[in-house]
């Protein structure tokens, strides 16, 4: 029921929304954007961030307007902030409903309050940056689970700590401790060959793993609800859910 609560609320504002054409009263809440990327104008633009703004993992979130400012060029390079400051208002943007409004079908989010929300991309001084704190992060897992190519989640719920990782090509794995376990412990179990599942132009996405009549899927929430948790864990025998947590940590 709480899963299926998430659901109802998101779809109950989606469809209150009577178009997803971007109409002329959101103007006000994308033009201050627009303008403040033209003018390169970093406080401006700080003021304009919902906080904290997620960045993708192992990079951590960042929490508040000194923070941002000092890590604007990790999130915005040259070409993003020009992408931006030259964007048309009638073109370049839309409507996603309760999710907010995106720009060029999702590279930029801002929610009707005029505040930027997601940022879906990932520069070259990010990736460096990401590069160096996978290599950190390799060496406080047990050495089971510490070979892979990138990291996907870190996850705590009230009683799991979950790992995804791809090993490769989109090869997905899966490991899971209970949560007074460490992760320099071994895992109490690991799954392989996840599958990841898109939902639309929000990249709210699911991994789902298989083990025999067991599915284990892990929803990810990029644009949700106010409500929304950052992610949560399911777990079903066939039809049957057995498990229901919400995500209380990540990385």
């Amino acid at each position: 029921m709480k899963y299926l609560s998430h659901i109802l609320l998101c779809l109950s504002l989606l469809f209150t929304s009577s178009t997803f054409a971007l109409e002329q009263k959101y103007h006000e809440f994308v033009l201050p954007v627009i303008t403040a990327f033209a003018a390169h104008d970093k406080p401006t633009i700080a003021a304009l961030i919902s906080y904290p703004l997620k960045r993708q993992y192992p990079i951590p979130d960042i929490k508040n307007e000194t923070e941002f400012i000092n890590r604007f060029d990790e999130v915005f390079n040259d070409e993003l902030v020009a992408v931006i400051a030259s964007s048309n208002i009638d073109t370049d943007w839309e409507s996603g409903g309760w999710r907010g409004i995106m720009l060029n079908n999702g590279v930029v989010w801002v929610d009707t309050e005029g505040k930027i929300i997601a940022v879906n991309t990932q520069n070259a001084k990010e990736q460096a940056l990401a590069k160096r704190l996978i290599e950190h992060d390799k060496q406080s897992l047990h050495s089971s689970v510490n070979t892979f190519k990138k990291p996907i989640l870190d996850w705590k719920t009230a009683n799991y700590h979950i790992r995804v990782d791809d090993l490769g090509d989109h090869n997905y794995r899966y490991a899971v401790w209970n949560i007074d376990k460490r992760a320099k412990d071994k895992p109490d179990m690991v799954l392989f060959n996840g599958d990841v599942t898109v939902s639309g132009s929000g990249s709210n996405h699911y991994y789902t793993f298989k083990n025999g009549r067991y599915s284990y899927i892990l929803h990810v929430t990029i644009i949700g609800c106010d409500t929304s948790p950052p992610g949560w864990l399911e777990v079903y025998k066939d039809d049957e859910r057995l498990l229901f947590e919400d995500v209380i940590s990540t990385h």
